[in-house]
């Protein structure tokens, strides 16, 4: 088996992705030999969305087959090492297990790479805000246009932050994979937004933004956006960032909105940082499927270091113990981002 395969694990209800061109990828990199630094653009496919600036205007352009553009701010291309493929025909496939609903699905989808910035070291903790305004645009440039392709029922973007996180290579960089499914995770968020909308009225979120403004879990505030150490937070400094206004996916965002979740961004991972010691995370984007038409979901991204490693009673019971309570996460977060003057 060489392509790609999207299977559906029956017993559990989830999707899982069978990707063997993965093994193949790079393995760390350094500042000389890396292919996301300027100057080894031909060291990966053409960039079909390319941030740069032409007399001071920014300007949206795409790399030729033959020639790349090289001043250049950010950069989307495929992956090279994708985990779906955009090239294979979208279909259902029969199971192959003792369980007659058992589906699968060729590795239909795509899988880009946005390259933040052409310095080597500037992560969202290193990175400028108005550096960072221009990697959120592309988040919104990329993940809107993934969620109309034909036959693509979820766009998940995500970052994953050092080794430990699964990243391969240091260069700041994010990744969006288009799915032709719809996450078994997001599904049940949804029906938990769901089922609370039918039984309290309004939105979950919202009335966790309210509840959560007070409490001593609070990490983050501004006009747009509160973030929080959750309740039950599946591990240290574990953060959510929720916009405050209501609204089910971050494609239907405002340009402020955008522009305040940057800084929102600088301020809650620069904290991490400088309490956590720099530690490996991952955070990603929580969004209700684009041609999804309820209202009672509500989009927010999710912050997860790396700071502990799931062990046996984790993974045989889905359960997480967390050594480090949400409310001192929070205090110690918050006080980091108040001394650097957020």
């Amino acid at each position: 088996m060489s392509e790609p395969e999207i299977r559906h694990d029956a017993v559990a209800d989830r999707w899982v992705i069978i990707a063997p061109h993965r093994a193949k990828r790079p393995k760390g990199d350094s500042k000389g030999q890396c292919p996301f630094c300027p100057g080894n653009e031909h060291m990966t496919p053409p960039a079909w969305l390319v941030y740069s600036r032409v007399n001071g205007e920014l300007v949206k352009l795409a790399d030729k087959e033959s020639e790349r553009v090289s001043d250049w701010i950010i950069r989307c291309f495929p992956n090279m090492f994708p985990a779906l493929r955009s090239d294979l025909p979208f279909e259902e496939r029969p199971g192959e297990s003792l369980f007659f609903a058992t589906t699968s699905y060729s590795g239909f989808g795509f899988h880009y790479v946005i390259v933040e910035s052409p310095i080597h070291d500037a992560h969202p903790h290193n990175n400028s805000i108005k550096g960072l305004e221009l990697v959120v645009e592309a988040y919104f440039d990329v993940m809107t246009r993934l969620s109309y392709e034909k036959s693509i029922k979820y766009v998940c973007l995500f970052r994953n932050y050092g080794p430990e996180a699964g990243a391969s290579i240091y260069h700041p960089h994010s990744q969006v994979i288009a799915l032709p499914v719809v996450p078994s995770a997001v599904r049940r968020e949804i029906e938990v937004a769901r089922r609370y909308n039918r039984e309290r009225g309004g939105c979950l979120y919202c009335d966790l933004v309210e509840l959560e403004v007070g409490s001593p879990r609070l990490v983050y505030a501004d006009e747009h956006y509160v973030a929080v150490a959750p309740w039950a937070s599946l591990s240290p400094y574990e953060v959510w960032m929720i916009p405050r206004r209501h609204e089910p996916n971050f494609i239907n965002t405002h340009p402020k909105e955008r522009r305040a979740l940057a800084r929102a961004l600088k301020a809650v991972l620069y904290a991490l940082k400088k309490v956590a010691n720099d530690p490996p995370y991952n955070f990603g984007f929580h969004v209700a499927p684009a041609r999804w038409r309820g209202e009672s979901y509500h989009w927010h991204i999710e912050i997860h270091p790396r700071m502990a490693v799931a062990g046996g009673f984790e993974l045989m019971s889905g359960m997480y113990i967390n050594s480090v309570p949400p409310e001192k996460a929070a205090d110690e977060l918050r006080t980091a981002i108040e001394k650097a003057g957020f």
